[in-house]
């Protein structure tokens, strides 16, 4: 199993402060995981990420709040919710057996 990094253990490994890290990850920079209040990093993540050339790292790791942030109209959270309802209502529906008619008998 990896190992799992606090904020505070990512940012002394990379020779950052915690503030920079929380950002980094609030905003998808770097690859994290927000369980509960707090960020976890996987240290197989990390090596791999730092790793990487610049021109190979991903622009951007997928965070909710980042893109957000970066939406140009106006989202909320609400929005957000209402559309992965709906994705979710669209995705059980392909799941759900359809009617099977029966065959005449002759």
């Amino acid at each position: 199993m990896p190992r799992v990094l606090t904020v505070e253990q990512t940012a002394e490994k990379l020779q950052m402060t915690a503030r920079v890290i929380r950002k980094h990850l609030r905003t998808g920079k770097l690859p994290g995981r927000k369980i509960g209040k707090s960020w976890r990093v996987l240290e197989s993540d990390l090596d791999t990420y730092v790793g990487m050339g610049e021109s190979e790292r991903p622009k951007q790791f997928v965070s909710a709040r980042g893109l957000l942030k970066s939406y140009p109209g106006r989202l909320t959270s609400a929005d957000v919710i209402a559309a992965k309802r709906q994705e979710a209502e669209i995705e059980e529906s392909k799941l759900r057996p359809k009617h099977v008619r029966s065959r005449p008998s002759a």
